[in-house]
């Protein structure tokens, strides 16, 4: 442990917040640096134990890399710290806690999620397919499902798996999810939704069509490509691929009925 002299009029005008915590665990002092960082008067905190300072300001006893701080009235703090041990004059061993204020870059980041979050789920297209995607997906089921209730028309959801031929684990080339996609969108009606739901799976809306229906159609279309009609893959993979049908019925919203889709896939 270093021994220092413990010299205020220094520490006083360093630009990087500091913190002493003597062997009481009690602050001992801070510099104003710290002052302006949190806006708090020293007086409020220095001689003051975790119990004692508002709860909001707990984390200045943690040591850990990062701390956030809840300050009344004036929002929140978050700081980087670093922390080391030495004595001062008197051989008192002390805790110094160095403080750099990041809650810019923190803020700045935050707000950052929140758009990129904000334009994926005003996004309704799949970026490799150009097809719906799962939020679009489910937004056309829920259309279709409420016109059902209402009107009692036939609904068939089927959904299609797609996997690499003898190795269920390995990921298909893009190209091959691409060639599947726009044969799909051939070989279906125009009235249909497709949807890549998953990396791998698509769902297909099929309204005005009875269960029965849908599965021969999908069955169709998994027959002709085993026997040919992917020749656009050329050197790639034809997968392998799997169905499952199931109609709406009384009761169903769209959760239950891609459920029920999906446990016989």
């Amino acid at each position: 442990m270093a021994e220092i002299s413990f010299n205020q009029q220094l520490f006083d005008v360093c630009p990087t917040g500091m913190l002493a915590i003597d062997s009481d665990v009690c602050i001992r002092w801070m510099n104003p640096a710290l002052e302006a960082m949190l806006d708090l008067p020293g007086d409020e905190i220095v001689g003051k134990n975790k119990r004692s300072l508002p709860e909001g300001l707990h984390a200045l006893f943690d040591e850990t890399d990062m701390l956030h701080l809840s300050l009344n009235g004036d929002g929140e703090r978050w700081l980087q710290r670093e922390v080391c041990e030495v004595a001062d004059g008197e051989n008192t061993h002390l805790r110094l806690h160095f403080y750099q204020d990041i809650s810019p870059m923190i803020l700045a980041q935050q707000e950052s999620d929140q758009l990129r979050k904000q334009v994926e789920d005003l996004t309704i297209t799949d970026e490799l397919t150009g097809m719906a995607n799962r939020r679009a997906t489910i937004q056309a089921l829920n259309a279709q499902v409420t016109r059902s209730r209402r009107y009692g028309n036939l609904l068939t959801l089927g959904a299609m798996r797609l996997s690499h031929p003898g190795q269920t684990e390995q990921s298909l080339p893009d190209n091959t999810i691409l060639v599947m996609a726009q044969y799909l969108r051939e070989r279906l009606r125009w009235a249909d939704v497709i949807g890549r739901y998953e990396d791998q799976l698509f769902l297909l809306l099929m309204p005005e069509t009875s269960d029965e229906d849908g599965e021969n159609l999908l069955q169709q279309i998994v027959d002709e490509c085993r026997d040919g009609a992917l020749q656009e893959l050329g050197e790639y993979p034809v997968p392998d691929l799997q169905i499952s049908v199931a109609g709406w019925a009384k009761g169903d919203d769209p959760q239950r009925l891609i459920d029920r889709t999906l446990e016989s896939l």
